[in-house]
Formats: structure tokens, C-alpha cells, sequence
């Protein structure tokens, strides 16, 4: 079935500013195809579909999209909730500031010890040693023993 091309009511001076400030690759590439209409670099859906890569189909439901909703709805994209976090928010502004302090942990073992005692918090020490590289980028603070010949040749 061939559906005409999409009116567009930016304007390709717009698209284009809004295309460049864009970080969002997902919203950059809607951004793109309405400024391919716009800015007569296409005719056809199908061609514009074959420049961005995308498949005729999704390109039909953008501007479908954007025929109902405007350039708002076509940028609103679905972002799914993911997991929630391991700990409780409060547990992790807490452990975040033992975190921060000079002693730290010996190793993860003693943070979840720590959390068990002080939280009541049950946590597996693989899942406790990920949540806290990856969201505090910290690692115990143990003192690693050094080698003889090291502390023997600095004397």
C-alpha cells in the first residue's frame, strides 16, 4: 500500500539544529528521516528507510507516530524500568559513606558482614562486589603483603 509522503511542520533549519544537539542515537535517527522529507533528500518512504538503514515498516510507524503526536510524541521513546537495585536506598547512601571513610573494608566479605549486622540485609558477596564497582567504583582497601626482596632493597 503506498502512503504519501509525511507533512512535516519543522522546518529543515530546525531539524537540523535539533538533529546536531541530539546525544540520543535513537531520537537522532527519527530526527534524521524527518529531515529527509524536509529537506527533499528523499520522496519515498521506502527510500528513506534504505539511508537510515531501518526497515520500511518502522520508518511507516515513526511517521505515523508523528502524524498523531507531533515531534514530541516521535522523541518520546520507551525506555523499560529494569531491575531494581539490590539494597534499599538508605543502605546505600550508608554504605556509600563507610565507603568514603579512610579505613574502608578489609574485603567484601566484611561489607557484607557489616551490612548483615548493621542493615539486616542478606546479600550475595558476587552480587554485592558488582553493585559496588559498578556503582561506586571502589575496591576493599587491604594492604597486599609486598615481596621480601622489595622491603629489603629500600633499606
Amino acid at each position: 500500500m503506498h502512503r504519501d509522503r509525511p507533512v512535516v511542520t519543522e522546518s529543515a533549519e530546525e531539524l537540523k539544529a535539533l538533529l546536531k544537539q541530539e546525544s540520543n542515537r535513537h531520537k537522532r535517527q527519527r530526527l534524521h528521516a524527518l529531515y529527509l522529507f524536509t529537506s527533499d533528500q528523499v520522496t519515498t518512504r521506502q527510500q528513506a528507510a534504505q539511508l537510515l538503514g531501518v526497515h520500511r515498516e518502522t520508518l511507516g510507524r515513526w511517521m505515523s507516530i508523528y502524524a498523531s503526536g507531533g515531534l514530541a510524541a516521535l522523541l518520546d521513546l520507551y525506555v523499560p524500568k529494569g531491575n531494581s537495585p539490590a539494597l534499599p536506598q538508605a543502605v546505600i547512601a550508608d554504605l556509600e559513606q563507610q565507603l568514603q571513610q579512610p579505613e574502608g573494608f578489609a574485603s567484601f566479605e566484611t561489607m557484607r558482614v557489616w551490612l548483615f549486622e548493621t542493615h539486616a540485609v542478606t546479600i550475595s558477596a558476587k552480587t554485592l562486589q558488582k553493585f559496588v564497582r559498578r556503582r561506586f567504583a571502589a575496591r576493599p582497601k587491604l594492604a597486599r603483603p609486598s615481596h621480601i626482596k622489595k622491603t629489603a632493597g629500600s633499606e
